[in-house]
């Protein structure tokens, strides 16, 4: 393993974000293109919204000068982050219709399944489904890294959230690369980290050149997690591997369950209540904590805190003998750890009446 490699890369992708942000900033603020405050947000001021920028290009540069002889991947991983910066960016500076949007993100999806053959051929037992044809397979892939794109936009809602729950998913994903001795896929997280961390820097603690991710970041990190999730799917459905883990669909949901169940709910919710799905709203998980009376900074913590215990937990039982009811387990307790919120707000509500 080259840990020169790694590292640079991670101090690069770092210091490259730290330093296009504030410029970035700059730009955005004198060409009036920031987001400001509305019912549904609580920050102060016009902030800008392009951080999604620096993330594209401090983690696109670095894996490509770092990882371009090493990875068969990185062309295609790299043309789906093109189409979804230049599909976010073009709906952070003028909006655009959500099908634009939904067709953006498909085409970025079809180049790394498709063209790539960066896809899901396997479930490995969850659900009793193990080797899948070859048309269900795009067609799930496509789902899946549309969704998970989806799942980290709309997660996006308070400071820091979307970005340290990928780095948390980077880090998992990346601790079995490393145990692996897969070095592209190593260089490529540690890429990934050193842009993001940069990007949290101005978002969680400068006032002055304070920054949001976007639709563009939120998008780009998003696709990234899902690609890694993918990667690691498909490496545990070989006999190749030096540490197999069992189950690698089920955990690889599990880490990034928080954004993953998060959209699931929210659309169900929706459609129950008779709402347009693509309509803006306070029930996401964010919102119910915030409105526990809980913080910015708490409510990710608690968040960033519960999908690593969830994730844990699954690769637990997932190394026991009851594969197929995995599935089943990981679903009744997310809706059960889902609703707490809820419950607890209800309560409240209650005892004001009184």
């Amino acid at each position: 393993m080259d840990y020169l490699k790694i590292g640079g890369s991670l101090i690069i992708s770092l210091v490259v974000s730290l330093l296009t942000i504030p410029s970035i900033v700059r730009v955005a603020k004198s060409k009036k293109l920031c987001e400001k405050p509305h019912d549904r947000h609580i920050h102060h001021g016009n902030v800008p919204t392009l951080g999604g920028c620096a993330i594209f290009g401090a983690f696109l540069t670095t894996m490509c000068i770092f990882a371009g002889n090493s990875g068969s991947f990185i062309p295609y991983l790299a043309a789906s982050c093109v189409i979804l910066f230049f599909t976010g960016i073009k709906d952070d500076i003028m909006i655009i219709a959500p099908l634009t949007k939904l067709a953006g993100q498909t085409a970025a999806a079809l180049v790394l399944c498709l063209v790539g053959d960066i896809r899901i051929t396997s479930l490995q037992g969850l659900f009793n489904v193990q080797d899948i044809p070859y048309a269900v397979s795009i067609a799930l892939s496509v789902f899946v890294v549309v969704a998970i794109i989806n799942a980290f936009n709309l997660i996006d809602g308070i400071d820091g959230l979307a970005g340290s729950l990928s780095i948390s998913a980077a880090v998992m994903f990346g601790l079995w690369f490393w145990i692996e001795d897969d070095l592209a896929m190593c260089i490529t997280v540690a890429s990934f980290i050193g842009a993001v961390v940069g990007f949290l820097r101005y978002n969680l603690f400068s006032q002055k050149n304070k920054i949001f991710m976007g639709d563009t970041g939120a998008q780009l990190v998003g696709l990234i997690c899902v690609f890694f999730a993918i990667r690691f799917v498909e490496a545990n459905n070989t006999t190749s591997a030096h540490c197999i883990v069992r189950g690698a669909p089920a955990v690889a949901f599990a880490i990034m369950a928080v954004p993953a169940f998060d959209v699931i709910r929210v659309m169900f919710l929706r459609i129950i209540l008779k709402r347009p799905i693509f309509a803006p709203d306070n029930i996401h998980i964010h919102y119910k904590l915030l409105e526990l009376g809980l913080s910015h900074g708490k409510a990710d913590i608690v968040l960033n805190v519960f999908n690593i215990a969830f994730s844990t937990g699954v690769y637990l039982i997932s190394k026991q003998t009851y594969i197929n009811r995995l599935g089943l387990i990981m679903l009744l307790v997310l809706m059960i750890a889902f609703h707490i919120p809820q419950i607890i707000i209800n309560r409240r509500r209650k005892k004001l009446k009184k």
